[in-house]
């Protein structure tokens, strides 16, 4: 039986936010110029529940998800994920902590031409060191989950754009990680399978107690997440919660 994860806000308030970012500085260099993309930025990111951070093109919002991921490290402050500081660790123990515990949805598939779709998902179960038979019943279960077991023996060229994004969510989803990070995952897709997508992720949330964090600038997001972080020019500009009655009508 699947489990509905949600909380409400008095409920939150006990629980330990898996995500938190404590006055994030990051720059960048274009050229000879110094840009400073994020500036002193805190957050708390909770967990069983889609938390999406909207605004244009440039604000800051990947930066966000790379430094609270660990794939960039902070110039200022601090970036901790299940209770760790991502700072204090070494480079091994970061990717360590990523295969076990995250998972990754790109705006881009990022498919093996070769693989079918069960072989996508299986690729990085093997990773950590399950044998074929247990990959593969985790691969079909994932696959399963978005609705494409009868697509797991076609290779991208046979897939449809959504479908595709589809096998990389099952791909990212089949462990069971904790933290579940995507990065404009609607941005290429039509309407009906952008709303597809993010129904997957936020039912991933609910049902398995993850935290999804989502960046978009996608406006048709935002009615479908949880939790809405608006930013704008490195800055949290606004932060709201969908009420419960709403979420449980999309459930």
């Amino acid at each position: 039986m699947k489990r509905d994860f949600s909380m409400s806000p008095e409920v939150q308030a006990t629980v330990e936010p898996s995500l938190e970012a404590f006055r994030l500085g990051k720059a960048f260099l274009s050229g000879v110029v110094k840009v400073q993309v994020l500036q002193g930025l805190s957050l708390a990111v909770y967990p069983g529940e889609l938390t999406l951070i909207s605004g244009p093109s440039g604000c800051g919002k990947s930066t966000l998800l790379s430094l609270l991921s660990g794939l960039q490290h902070p110039d200022d402050g601090k970036a901790h994920a299940l209770g760790q500081d991502l700072g204090e660790m070494s480079r091994r123990d970061l990717e360590r902590f990523r295969l076990h515990h995250t998972g990754f949805v790109f705006q881009g598939f990022n498919l093996f031409p070769a693989l079918t779709a069960l072989e996508q998902v299986q690729l990085p179960l093997g990773y950590l060191g399950m044998r074929d038979q247990e990959s593969a019943r985790l691969a079909s279960r994932a696959l399963d989950e978005v609705g494409l077991s009868h697509r797991a023996h076609m290779r991208p060229a046979q897939l449809s754009g959504g479908e595709k994004q589809r096998v990389a969510i099952a791909r990212a989803i089949a462990k069971e990680p904790e933290l579940l990070f995507a990065d404009e995952p609607t941005s290429s897709l039509d309407a009906e399978n952008g709303q597809r997508v993010v129904d997957i992720l936020h039912r991933f949330a609910r049902n398995h107690g993850a935290t999804v964090l989502c960046v978009s600038h996608d406006p048709r997001l935002v009615r479908h997440a949880d939790r809405v972080v608006g930013m704008e020019d490195g800055a949290i500009r606004s932060d709201r919660r969908i009420a419960a009655d709403s979420l449980g009508a999309k459930a």
